[in-house]
């Protein structure tokens, strides 16, 4: 017979509760063990499970069952509070809950309760209908078939709470600790995505994909169909599934790297990682994907590539240019139509012939000489072609009276000469040939006869490369001798240098900080640093020099020895005077504003000569001081006495066309260079800068002492300022104030400091008098100058 239904009500009576009011925790479980007493005997399926549909119905808590599939399949009475319908239903589980990281952590919760443990106290973070999170604590037990096989879930929300009225001091109430979570993870700035173990996304960050609705959508579905969506190459999906594959076989982290090609055609490159987390039991709970954007590194690795081929492609095309010429046919191109010398090809074929011999037991060793003559095309420039002809066939001439029958001279191309000395009588023979070479080209060449001709000199530089196993090829030799005379020509011309492998590594050197000098200038590495200059009669500061610095990403702090000469060679040095200029402008600019001083601050900026030789120099720097602020007035530029060689007109024009702006020009490393007074009364100069060298041997060379007196003296008849640099002890202040120069600066009063020292300097008063700088305390009396000796 069977068992009959146990009467609810009664049984809630017993247990001390009400239908109209939800039981806590401890309650419930009392009432789910009065109804296990109930049905312990004699029931069947159909009859306990009216029991149990009448049970739902009759709570007043929130109740749904859940399948195998994980749709739920019931909803009681009570799930109105969520504002769900109640009743028979078939809505995917993922549906009723706030997100899909909330859908990933309940999946291995399930697992366990398929096995038949019951769990209380669940965390739970429900949708309502409206879409509000409800935060709540469930428990979670199996519900049996009439076969006695678990083939459902029971969720019963004990305590329910919405989100807008859910505070921390709320006891009972779990924390919103997914969503706190969940907002840690959107902020992170690297790319982060978490796949279930069907490798479908639950959550993606912002880093991983920009686009909120692509973000949206992704939910739930697969790097399949998300390549399906998007036109992205399938090649894309099924790498990553390998590497899913990978991560969880072995259980590691897999990391590769991704290229992709963004929608706007960029291709970028990303370093990913699939790490697998696993429950207790070694079920694959989720995947974590986070990732890394690569693709300036790669690109850096790549211009590094670039740079090398570009250098192996600089020698292989010299190298080429050689072989190419040797190859020519010798019986109609062996010798230099306009001298009557070798030319290439033959000069390289009996280069190579001696290669040959250098290598035999005990055979004769040689060296080949590069020469080019020195300021060649000014000659052609200025005295014309014809004459320039006649002197390469005078220097022939000359250049065969200077060797033996066994050497060889040939004339390359254009003023550069080659000669092969074969066999050497000692290591010397060959710098001792130079010498002679050089001596004999020194002397005056009489062009055109004695009564119509004209008289010019000429130097050459040399370089010299002796015989070495390592050389197989004339080219190979005609090169490190070419690199050999280049660095001849960079020590001061009219001198002969010997190769060494260390100059064709210093090539490579110039090539590759070029590269990086002009990196640098994009990449905003260069640095302004200021030193101050003073007022020698008071002791304040009147302004600052602007000098440049490199902040080398691998070699530190450059200072403008290390780049400025190539920076010169390659043309960039105008550039990055410009960066200087309008950095140092906009500087004390904001300074001046922040700290007024009357008078204002100078500004001192070296200025090359390749300015001067622009059709508009002073347009763009009055467009410069418009754009900062700042008060041209107040500008000092510093040219070199080698910028006004010039022989054309422009400089001074444009020099003048400065000085109408207001800007005031100084030339700087006075005494260094030419120093010709024709200079001082040619253009329109302000000021004169002495040498560090001469202002630091004032004191211990009366030569010295003496030449900046006359400077000193010269200037002031001129009406011309004059500023003394490289002041490093109080003595050498005390002389140049003696002597009535009017300004200075060096280590004494202090060294160059960076834009926030320097910021702070003019902070604390540009008008104190600091101790170390050799003036008196006020009050008290200054004593008399030292006089240099």
């Amino acid at each position: 017979m069977p068992t009959p239904i146990p009467d609810l009500d009664q049984l809630l009576r017993q247990a001390g509760l009400r239908a109209e009011v939800a039981p806590s925790l401890h309650e419930w479980q009392s009432l789910l063990r009065l109804v296990r007493g109930a049905l312990d005997s004699g029931r069947n399926a159909a009859q306990t499970t009216r029991w149990a549909q009448h049970l739902m119905t009759g709570l007043g808590m929130p109740i749904f069952v859940v399948d195998r599939q994980e749709m739920v399949v019931h909803r009681n009475a009570a799930c109105q509070l969520l504002g769900w319908e109640p009743g028979a239903a078939q809505q995917p589980l993922a549906e009723l809950l706030s997100s899909p990281l909330e859908e990933l952590r309940l999946s291995s919760l399930l697992r366990r309760v398929w096995q038949g443990e019951r769990l209380d106290e669940v965390p739970l973070s429900l949708r309502g209908a409206s879409g509000q999170p409800h935060l709540s604590k469930a428990s979670l037990m199996p519900v049996h078939a009439a076969s006695g096989e678990k083939d459902a879930v029971a969720y019963v929300v004990v305590s329910l709470t919405s989100t807008e009225s859910h505070s921390p001091s709320d006891s009972g109430v779990p924390t919103d600790r997914q969503h706190f979570y969940e907002s840690l993870l959107t902020a992170l700035p690297a790319s982060l995505a978490i796949l279930g173990p069907d490798r479908r996304y639950r959550f993606c960050n912002p880093a991983a994909i920009g686009n909120p609705q692509i973000r949206e959508w992704i939910m739930g579905h697969t790097d399949a169909d998300y390549v399906a969506q998007r036109g992205v190459p399938v090649s894309l999906a099924e790498e990553r599934e390998r590497h899913l594959d990978e991560a969880a076989r072995t259980g590691r982290t897999v990391q590769f790297e991704e290229q992709m090609v963004t929608p706007s055609g960029e291709t970028v490159y990303h370093l990913r990682n699939y790490t697998p987390l696993f429950d207790d039991s070694g079920e694959l709970l989720l995947y974590l994907g986070h990732g890394t954007d690569v693709t300036e590194l790669r690109r850096t690795q790549e211009a590094l590539r670039e740079l090398n081929a570009q250098l192996e492609e600089r020698v292989q095309a010299r190298t080429a240019e050689l072989e190419a010429l040797s190859r020519q046919s010798q019986h109609d191109a062996l010798h230099d139509s306009l001298t009557g010398l070798p030319n290439r090809a033959l000069f390289s074929d009996r280069l190579t012939q001696a290669i040959a011999r250098s290598k035999l037991p005990g055979g004769p060793q040689y060296a080949v000489l590069f020469l080019d003559v020195d300021r060649f095309k000014g000659i052609n420039d200025t005295l014309g072609h014809p004459t320039g002809d006649a002197m390469l066939v005078e220097m022939a001439r000359r250049l065969r009276a200077c060797l033996r029958a066994t050497d060889t001279v040939a004339r390359l191309g254009g003023d550069e000469f080659t000669i092969l000395l074969e066999p050497l009588q000692d290591a010397e023979h060959a710098a001792r040939v130079a010498g002679r070479i050089q001596g004999a080209l020194r002397r005056p060449m009489q062009l055109g006869g004695a009564a119509s001709g004209q008289q010019v000199t000429m130097s050459v530089s040399v370089g010299i490369v002796h015989s070495h196993p390592e050389y197989d090829s004339a080219m190979a030799v005609l090169r490190d001798a070419d690199i050999a005379m280049y660095r001849a020509k960079d020590s001061g011309r009219a001198a002969h240098r010997t190769f060494t492998p260390e100059m064709r590594e210093h090539i490579l050197y110039v090539n590759r900080m070029e590269h990086e000098l002009r990196r640098a200038l994009a990449g905003d590495e260069l640095r302004v640093q200021y030193q101050p200059v003073l007022d020698l009669a008071s002791g304040r500061i009147e302004g600052f020099e602007a000098l440049v610095r490199w902040q080398h990403p691998e070699r530190g702090l450059l200072g403008p020895d290390d780049f400025t000469p190539i920076a010169e060679d390659s043309g960039l040095l105008p550039e990055i005077d410009r960066w200087v200029l309008r950095r140092a402008c906009r500087d004390l600019t904001r300074w001046a504003e922040l700290y007024p001083s009357d008078p204002p601050l100078s500004l001192s900026v070296n200025f090359c000569g390749q300015h001067l030789a622009l059709p508009d120099v002073s347009g763009w720097v009055a467009e410069l001081l418009r754009q900062t602020g700042f008060d041209p007035r107040h500008l000092k530029l510093e040219i070199t006495e080698s910028s006004l060689l010039s022989p054309s007109g422009d400089v001074r024009h444009h020099m003048e066309r400065l000085r109408e702006l207001g800007v005031r020009l100084h030339l700087d490393d006075f005494g260094t260079g030419y120093s010709s007074l024709s200079y001082l009364q040619r253009y329109p100069i302000d000021a004169l800068k002495i040498d560090r060298s001469f202002v630091q041997g004032m004191l211990n060379n009366d030569s010295n002492a003496e030449l900046v007196r006359t400077i000193v003296a010269m200037a002031k008849n001129l009406n011309l300022k004059v500023v003394g640099e490289g002041i490093e002890q109080p003595r050498q202040l005390a002389a140049l104030r003696a002597l009535g120069c009017d300004s200075g600066q060096g280590y004494l009063f202090s060294p160059a400091l960076d834009v926030y020292e320097s910021r702070a300097l003019v902070a604390e008063g540009q008008h104190r008098l600091r101790p170390d700088w050799g003036y008196p305390a006020p009050g008290h009396a200054d004593p008399p100058p030292a006089q240099p000796s």
